[in-house]
C-alpha cells in the first residue's frame, strides 16, 4: 500500500498546531504586558482579535505552503520563514481591523510585542517539533526499506540522488543490477549489491522490502517483467520517468529524492486515513490493555490450576512487508505444545501454507473431550488473543488488518503469497469474520486477504470491528 502525499497544510498539521499555540500565547502576553493593572479584564475586541488572528494564520498556511520541506529546512532558512510567516499574518490582522474601523481600538504596544513575541515563539516551536520528526524519522526501524533497481555505471548517481535529503522515511536497503552477472560488493554505508535476475529474486523472497526504485536506464524490458512481479507482492513501485507499461493501477507522479518517478501500488490511501487508523489503533489498543488488565488475575489463575507454566505465550510472527516480531497470547495450550506440531502435520486440515488441527490435544484441558476444557473456552471467546492489544499500541500490529503468519509459514510464501503482508497484520480481519473454521484453503484466505488490501478504506475496518464483536458474542466460526 502506498501512502499518498497529502497537501502540504494537512500533511504538516503539527506545525500548523504548533504555529497557533505560538501566536496566541504571544499575543496574550504581549496583551498582559501591556495591560498589567487591568489584565483581568480582557475585553470582547482583543478576543475577536485573537480568533480573527488565528483564522488568518490558517488562511496563509493553506494559500502560501508556509511548511513546504520544513523537515529540511535548516535554522536561518527556518528563521526567514518564520519572520515571513508571522509578519504576513500580523500584517493581513492590522489591514483588517484598520478596515472594520477597529485599528483605533488595537494597541500598537500590543501589536508590536504580538510580532515580535510571535517570531521569537513560533521559531522556537518549529525547531524543537522539527528535532523531535527528525529523530523519529532517522531510527532504522521507522524508515522504509528500498530496493533501488540500477544499471553498473548509474548506481553511484542514482543513489546520491535518492538520498540527498538528509532526514528521509526510508532507506535504500539494497542496490540490484539484474541485467548483469557480477560479484556482490557493496557501495557508501554498507548498502549491498546483488547481480542478475535470480539473486534478485532470491532477496525479494527473503527481505524486507517496503519500496522499490526501477531507473529506467535499465531498459524497458527490465522495467514490463519486474514491475508486474512487485504489484503482485503488494510492494510499492517507483519507476524513473521514462519507459512505463500502460496498464498500471493508481498511478501518480512525484519525487523520490531528486528523481523524478511515478508511483504505482495496488492501493493508494491518504496520510489522513492512515494517521486516523493509527489513532483509532492506539485508543483500541490503551482500551484493550486495561480490560486485559481485569481479565489477567482470573486468566492467570485459571491457566496456573490448568496447567503450571507461563501465563502467556510468545511466538515469532511475521508482519508488514516480511519484518518479524513477538506475538503475545493467553497461554490457550500446554507447556510444549510446540514440541508436538510435526507429530500432528499429518491431521493438518489446511490446504496450503496455514497449519490448523480439529481437536488439537495440545490444548489445555481437550481430554475432557470435544470443544471442553479451558484452553478451548479461551479459543472460543477470543479471550486468549486480548494481550494482542500490546503489539496494537506498539505498532506492530492493527486493530483489524491480515492474519500473521508463522516464521515457517512464511519461509515456504511463493512470491505473490507476499501480497498479505503489503499492511500491517491485524487482531481481526476479513479472513476471521468469514467463517474461518469454514475456509480451509490457504489461497483462498490469499485472495481474502488481497481484496481486505484493495478495498481498504476507514469504512470497512468499522464493518469489521462490528462484526468482529458479533462474531465473538455468538461464537460464530471458531473451533
Amino acid at each position: 500500500m502506498y501512502k499518498k502525499k497529502s497537501n502540504e497544510w494537512i500533511k504538516h498539521l503539527d506545525f500548523e498546531i504548533v504555529d497557533l499555540i505560538m501566536l496566541e500565547i504571544a499575543y496574550f502576553i504581549a496583551y498582559f504586558l501591556r495591560n498589567k493593572h487591568d489584565a483581568i479584564d480582557f475585553s470582547d475586541i482583543y478576543l475577536r482579535i485573537g480568533i480573527t488572528m488565528a483564522i488568518f494564520d490558517v488562511i496563509m498556511v493553506a494559500v502560501l505552503q508556509s511548511y513546504r520541506n520544513i523537515v529540511q529546512r535548516w535554522r536561518w532558512e527556518e528563521l526567514f520563514e518564520t519572520i515571513k510567516h508571522v509578519t504576513l499574518v500580523e500584517g493581513t490582522l492590522l489591514v483588517y481591523e484598520y478596515m472594520i474601523k477597529e485599528a483605533m481600538y488595537f494597541s500598537r504596544t500590543v501589536f508590536l510585542l504580538s510580532w515580535g513575541l510571535g517570531i521569537c515563539f513560533c521559531f522556537a516551536g518549529r525547531i524543537i517539533l522539527k528535532r523531535i520528526i527528525r529523530i523519529h524519522i532517522s531510527k532504522e526501524k521507522n524508515q522504509d526499506r528500498l530496493l533501488m533497481i540500477s544499471t553498473e555505471n548509474r548506481i553511484t548517481e542514482v543513489a546520491n540522488k535518492l538520498n540527498n535529503k538528509p532526514y528521509r522515511e526510508y532507506k535504500i536497503s539494497c542496490i540490484s543490477i539484474p541485467e548483469s552477472n557480477g560479484e556482490e560488493s557493496q557501495i557508501d554505508a554498507n548498502i549491498p549489491i546483488i547481480y542478475g535476475p535470480e539473486s534478485l529474486k532470491e532477496y525479494i523472497r527473503n527481505a524486507v522490502v517496503d519500496e522499490v526504485y526501477i531507473d529506467s536506464f535499465t531498459g524497458k524490458q527490465v522495467v514490463d517483467e519486474w514491475v508486474p512481479i512487485f504489484l503482485e507482492m503488494g510492494v510499492t513501485v517507483h519507476v524513473g520517468t521514462g519507459f512505463l507499461p500502460y496498464d498500471l493501477p493508481n498511478r501518480t507522479m512525484g519525487k523520490l529524492g531528486e528523481e523524478e518517478v511515478i508511483t504505482t501500488s495496488i492501493k493508494t490511501a491518504g496520510n489522513v486515513e492512515l494517521r486516523i487508523k493509527r489513532i483509532a489503533d492506539i485508543i483500541g489498543g490503551i482500551v484493550g490493555l486495561i480490560l486485559t488488565g481485569i481479565m489477567f488475575p482470573f486468566v492467570a489463575i485459571a491457566i496456573e490450576i490448568a496447567d503450571p507454566g507461563p501465563i502467556f505465550f510468545a511466538q515469532d510472527r511475521v508482519g508488514k512487508n516480511g519484518r518479524i516480531f513477538k506475538i503475545y497470547k493467553f497461554r490457550s495450550m500446554y507447556v510444549d505444545a510446540e514440541k508436538h506440531k510435526k507429530e500432528l502435520e499429518d491431521q493438518n486440515t489446511m490446504q496450503g501454507l496455514m497449519f490448523k488441527v480439529d481437536n488439537d490435544p495440545r490444548i489445555i484441558g481437550s481430554e475432557k473431550g470435544e470443544g471442553k476444557g479451558l484452553g478451548n473456552f479461551l479459543r472460543k471467546t477470543s479471550i486468549d488473543e486480548f494481550p494482542q492489544f500490546w503489539n496494537v499500541l506498539k505498532g506492530e500490529m492493527s486493530l483489524v488488518g491480515v492474519r500473521p503468519p508463522t516464521v515457517d509459514e512464511y519461509e515456504q510464501y511463493d512470491l505473490k503469497h507476499k501480497i498479505r503482508l503489503g499492511m500491517k497484520p491485524g487482531i481481526t480481519g476479513l479472513w476471521q469474520t468469514s467463517g474461518r473454521s469454514e475456509i480451509t484453503d490457504f489461497e483462498e484466505v490469499v485472495a481474502m486477504d488481497t481484496q481486505y488490501i484493495k478495498e481498504w478504506n476507514l469504512g470497512l475496518d468499522i464493518k469489521l470491528l462490528f462484526k468482529t464483536i458479533k462474531v465473538v458474542i455468538t461464537r460464530q466460526g471458531s473451533k
